[in-house]
């Protein structure tokens, strides 16, 4: 249960109409808090009127944030609010003459769906989706807009995705940065002692008891990173995405906002500016992106569920989860040293807001956070998940290679380990949410877990459905404010907030 009032929301703020774009600015800058209306000529409403800079963001309660950030979610973007990109791809590039004012929806390279809600749906906003809202990565870079889904062998063009749940999201993020910092403290370790003594120095990557290969730093300072394993050669943490491709809830979101709704952010495309020719200018603040941001972050941790389960069985089932080793990789929590969130983080990359002196802070323990505990059964680590005797978790195309935020190729056998305390009601399973039982996901393990996945397969029928019971346990808990992804519907999360300053 979050530890603050979601049902508090502040009273409208006095915000003043912008019906010309401002000047151009350079990306990063905020123009400040405003109401939109619809281009000339276009006889309609926005959907999301009212945009708050950074420095109103950062004057508002926790509580007032979280339910803007929400609002933004749950919004259904329209051509007002600058929703699609007829003269981009999903990268932002700009698409050839013959692309350019594509279709306002398209299944496979996007924009294809109007709201974060409606992916991120189930059971509720911010939850997970079901497999009618994968997403074909990769095909959003595509010019022109791609029209294939399957090749002649009936193989998947482009890699296939399906919708993760973002509670307990914060601490996600916060564990990635601080595994981040005791890497690359290692590593400058490494490199400080062979300079000073004049020899190659090979260390263990370790932190949070997770193992992540070793590297050797040599004398002129430079570093040999073959033998690192799991993460990037920067090692950097990137929590989110199946591969681990994004290191911050920010970064995902400025390009989760363009590549699904065609939403650009100032930060990343710059202010009083149309780079995808929509008539639209300043389609998302900084302070927008802060609230979005701040929303998923707070969502509550997920939680232990037993009602209409068999308490028993799942007691059970968890003592033959550790047993068979699948908490070799899904280590049952990993520690924070510290509860406090603060966006943007430090280590954006570029295109991406990280002025620290405009941070936005608050507690984790706020969000269900026991202690310092972070119950989430990952390692933050990739790993390879299949072979040719468990081949369905290698149904990734040969190329092109998804590459991380760092410009890093990731191998298409290799995803990160998958967060499980949202498994009981974040079904179906597998980075393309093509098996729809939890016990399809675990057989389905191969590669690294070859071992585990051996010993569960030699348990007795009622031992695996018990170990299937225990995970069933592992629920997102439900947001009395959070349950109707449809902002048109009378009392849902937008109708509660206001729009601005009333006529």
């Amino acid at each position: 249960m979050l530890g603050f009032p979601l049902s508090a929301v502040a009273e409208p703020l006095a915000i003043r109409p912008n019906e010309a774009a401002p000047a151009h600015m350079e990306k990063g800058q905020d123009p400040g808090d405003f109401v939109r209306k619809c281009p000339p000529g276009f006889n309609d409403t926005p959907a999301m009127p009212s945009h708050y800079g950074q420095s109103t963001i950062l004057g508002m309660p926790l509580n007032r944030v979280f339910a803007l950030g929400q609002q933004t979610f749950v919004t259904n973007f329209n051509a007002c609010d600058g929703a699609g990109r007829p003269a981009t791809t999903g990268t932002g590039a700009a698409r050839t003459a013959d692309a350019v004012l594509g279709p306002r929806f398209t299944r496979v390279s996007a924009p294809e769906t109007s709201s974060c809600a409606g992916c991120h749906s189930q059971p509720q906003p911010g939850g997970a989706g079901d497999f009618s809202a994968n997403v074909f990565v990769l095909a959003q870079a595509a010019d022109p807009v791609s029209r294939i889904i399957l090749n002649d062998d009936f193989s998947n063009t482009w890699l296939e995705r399906n919708t993760l749940g973002m509670f307990g999201a914060g601490a996600i993020e916060m564990l990635g940065r601080e595994m981040t910092t005791d890497l690359q403290a290692e590593q400058q370790g490494a490199i400080s002692n062979a300079q000073s003594s004049g020899h190659n120095v090979t260390i263990d990557l370790l932190t949070k008891t997770v193992s992540f290969g070793a590297l050797t730093a040599h004398p002129d300072g430079s570093v040999d990173t073959s033998a690192v394993v799991g993460v990037d050669p920067d090692l950097i943490i990137k929590p989110f995405s199946r591969k681990g491709v994004f290191r911050s809830l920010r970064e995902f979101t400025v390009t989760a906002m363009n590549q699904h709704h065609g939403m650009q952010a100032v930060e990343r495309f710059g202010t009083g500016t149309d780079p995808d020719q929509d008539g639209v200018t300043n389609e998302l603040l900084i302070g927008d992106i802060t609230a979005v941001t701040i929303f998923q972050a707070a969502l509550p941790a997920p939680t232990v569920s037993t009602q209409g389960l068999d308490s028993r069985g799942a007691s059970h089932g968890a003592d033959l989860f550790n047993k068979v080793g699948c908490t070799g990789c899904h280590l049952p929590s990993l520690p924070l040293t510290s509860t406090r969130f603060c966006d943007p983080d430090p280590q954006n990359p570029t295109g991406t807001f990280n002025d620290t002196s405009q941070s936005y802070c608050f507690d984790l323990s706020q969000t269900g956070i026991r202690g310092n505990s972070v119950a989430a059964f990952t390692d933050l680590k990739r790993h390879v998940i299949c072979d040719s005797v468990k081949p369905h978790y290698c149904n990734e195309p040969a190329s092109p290679l998804q590459a991380s935020d760092s410009n890093f190729a990731i191998p298409n056998d290799e995803f990160l380990t998958a967060k499980l305390w949202d498994t009981g009601n974040s079904g179906p399973w597998g980075h393309r949410g093509d098996l729809d039982t939890i016990y399809a996901a675990i057989t389905a393990h191969g590669g690294e877990a070859t071992t585990s996945e051996s010993q569960y397969e030699a348990l007795s029928n009622s031992d695996q459905l018990a170990v299937v019971t225990y995970l069933k346990t592992l629920q997102m808990p439900i947001l009395p404010t959070n349950q109707d992804p449809n902002v048109n519907m009378v009392n849902s999360p937008q109708d509660n907030l206001p729009h601005g300053p009333q006529d």
